[in-house]
């Protein structure tokens, strides 16, 4: 059997990390979908939606997969080209709730892409819904002329949002255990620190080290 899932097709920042996992020997495939695919000009397009194929049809020849394998397809919006190219090669799939091993493969690789694109490890590893829209507005605003260019531009939920202005105050830190949002180093207590101010669905505060 094959079972196909994704990962942070929801995540504002990163692109999308598509898994190919065999359960019966272990064996995993997996690759990202680059971000531009998702920038204005090609998220219109649906760009992604081809990179998935390419993917898949990738992953299958490196895993040798035989049309006699029932292959599980994740229920996402992902997958809708992808379902055309299975028929039109004569594999046989179905639509599932894609759960187990496959799901926490993906989704761990998808956060160790995340962390090498420099969102804090303890940004979303310690936290209830770590690629929440909101909550990574926090971390593109950190440092933003660096950071867009990371994130899926072509969501209609950022044009929300794209001239959105941000107040920048110096200020003292009087918290413990707050990190800064550009450098990822701990903000000592009592130091001087730089706070951006935001709203989207509510006002948000930045903490930068006040040399950030």
């Amino acid at each position: 059997m094959i079972q196909i899932d994704d990962a942070g097709s929801g995540s504002f920042v990163g692109g999308t990390c598509i898994g190919i996992y065999r359960p019966e020997t272990n064996e995993y495939f997996f690759e990202i979908i680059p971000v531009e695919l998702y920038n204005k000009e090609n998220f219109k397009k649906k760009l992604y939606l081809d990179a998935v194929v390419n993917i898949v049809e990738e992953a299958f020849k490196a895993l040798n997969v035989h049309r006699n394998e029932t292959v599980e397809i994740c229920r996402g919006y992902m997958f809708e080209k992808l379902r055309l190219w299975l028929d039109a090669n004569g594999y046989c799939w179905y639509r599932t709730q894609i759960s187990g091993r496959v799901q926490e493969i993906v989704e761990q690789n998808f956060m160790l892409y995340t962390i090498r694109l420099g969102v804090p490890e303890a940004y979303i590893k310690y936290t209830k819904y770590p690629f929440h829209f909101h909550k990574l507005l926090r971390w593109v605003f950190a440092d933003y002329d660096k950071r867009i260019s990371l994130c899926k531009t072509g969501w209609q939920s950022w044009a929300k949002y794209e001239g959105i202005h941000c107040d920048v105050c110096d200020d003292v830190m009087n918290f413990s255990h707050i990190f800064c949002l550009k450098c990822g180093k701990y903000i000592k207590k009592g130091s001087k620190i730089k706070t951006l101010r935001f709203v989207s669905n509510k006002e948000h505060f930045v903490y930068l080290h006040s040399d950030c």
